[in-house]
C-alpha cells in the first residue's frame, strides 16, 4: 500500500510536492462499530464490524491514532487491553478499569485502498457522592415557608434531581457548576410552605444518573402546628333526653402537645369527662 504522504507546510508548493500520490481514510458504511458507554472503573468492549471482507486488515486506534490492535496483535503495552474476538469479520478488544483519561474517539480501521474508517465514541460514566438532603431550619412550623437543598456532588455527566414529598413531586431549582476536572456539581433548592398534613411525611431528594439506580436520600418531616380542639360526645349516642347523664370529651390535636396532656395520656386518660 501507499503511504500517506502530507502536504507541505504554509509557503509554496514544489513540483515534488504535488506529484506526490496522497491517501484519504473514508468512512464507509462497510465497516461499522458503536459508541460505549461504561462507568468509571468497569469494562468497556470496542468491537470493529465488518460486512464484506476481502482479506484486508482490520486495526483498532486510540483516540490520539495510537495502534491498539493490528490484526490480533497488540503492539500498545497497554494490558488493560485484551483481545476478545478476531476473525475476518470482527476485531473486538476490551478495555479494562477505564478512567476518565480513556474517553474519546477510537477509530476503526481497515486497510483498503483508500482505508476505511469507523468511529467509536468511548464515553465514561462517573457517579455522584452519597446524596444529603439539608434543611434551612432546624423546627418546621404550620405556614411557614422552608427551604431543603440537595446535592450530587462530583459526576459525569451533570446529575438531575427530582423532590417527592410523599407521592407528589415538587418543582427544584437546580445550580450545575462544572470543575476543572471536567466534574459536574448539582446543586437543587426547594422551597415549599409547611402544613400540618406535612407532618411525618417522607421528603425524598431523587438522582436520575446513567451510571447509577435507586439513588436517593430521604427525610422524614417534623412540623410543630398550633391545637386543633373539638368535643365529642361519648354517651348517649344519638339523641339526648332530659335527665339523662350526659359525657362529652374536649379532645386536643397539637405539636409540641401540652405536657399536661402528655401525662393524661400516660395515666391512659387523654382527656378529662363531664357527666351532667
Amino acid at each position: 500500500m501507499t503511504p500517506v504522504v502530507p502536504l507541505a507546510g504554509p509557503g509554496p508548493v514544489s513540483a515534488a510536492d504535488l506529484c506526490r500520490p496522497l491517501l484519504f481514510s473514508v468512512v464507509s458504511q462497510n465497516l461499522v462499530t458503536d459508541n460505549v458507554s461504561v462507568v468509571e472503573g468497569e469494562t468497556a468492549i470496542i468491537s470493529c464490524r465488518v460486512k464484506n471482507n476481502d482479506d484486508s486488515v482490520i486495526q483498532l486506534l486510540n483516540p490520539n491514532r495510537q495502534t491498539i490492535y493490528f490484526r490480533d496483535m497488540r503492539p500498545l503495552k497497554d494490558a488493560r487491553f485484551q483481545l476478545v474476538n478476531f476473525s475476518d469479520n470482527e476485531l473486538r478488544v476490551s478495555l479494562s478499569n477505564v478512567s476518565l483519561s480513556d474517553e474519546g474517539r477510537y477509530v476503526c480501521q481497515l486497510y483498503t485502498d483508500p482505508p476505511q474508517e469507523a468511529y467509536a465514541d468511548v464515553t465514561v460514566l462517573i457517579p455522584p457522592g452519597n446524596p444529603i438532603i439539608e434543611a434551612r431550619d432546624d423546627v418546621l412550623n404550620e405556614g411557614n415557608e422552608t427551604e431543603m437543598t440537595c446535592s450530587a456532588i462530583s459526576s459525569k455527566p451533570a446529575a438531575n434531581i427530582r423532590w417527592m414529598k410523599g407521592n407528589k413531586e415538587l418543582p427544584g431549582k437546580p445550580k450545575v457548576e462544572l470543575s476543572y476536572d471536567r466534574m459536574y456539581t448539582v446543586t437543587s433548592r426547594l422551597t415549599f410552605t409547611v402544613s400540618r398534613e406535612d407532618d411525618g411525611v417522607p421528603l425524598r431528594c431523587i438522582i436520575d444518573h446513567p451510571a447509577v439506580k435507586d439513588f436517593q436520600a430521604q427525610k422524614y418531616l417534623e412540623v410543630q402546628y398550633k391545637p386543633e380542639v373539638k368535643i365529642v360526645v361519648e354517651f348517649p349516642q344519638g339523641l339526648t333526653r332530659e335527665g339523662e347523664n350526659l359525657e362529652l370529651t374536649c379532645q386536643a390535636k397539637g405539636k409540641p402537645e401540652n405536657p399536661k396532656q402528655v401525662k393524661n395520656r400516660q395515666a391512659n386518660e387523654q382527656t378529662r369527662s363531664k357527666r351532667w
